[in-house]
């Protein structure tokens, strides 16, 4: 019985480690890739600085606007209490 599963355990090994993978099988027609196939900027880096910039900008402006908003909602509407200290008493 042992010597079968042995002869079985051994079968396996062999089949798995001897199996041929076909995942490079048709490629041969892929060029390398060189330089001359990245993009070339053109125009003003400045500009194109600038105009990403200012995109940034606006998304900054308007998360600021929007959870500035969230807090004053949640403070008028009482979702939140906002303590900024111990409560004084006479």
């Amino acid at each position: 019985m042992i010597a079968a599963r042995m002869n079985a355990s051994r079968f396996l090994v062999k089949s798995i480690a001897g199996r041929r993978g076909m995942a490079g099988y048709g490629l041969t027609h892929v060029k390398p890739p060189t330089m001359n196939d990245l993009p070339v900027p053109s125009g003003s880096w400045q500009v194109a600085y600038a105009q990403t910039q200012s995109k940034y900008n606006m998304i900054l402006l308007g998360s600021a606007i929007f959870c500035a908003a969230t807090l004053t909602f949640a403070k008028v509407s009482q979702l939140i209490k906002i303590e900024w200290g111990p409560a004084y008493k006479d």
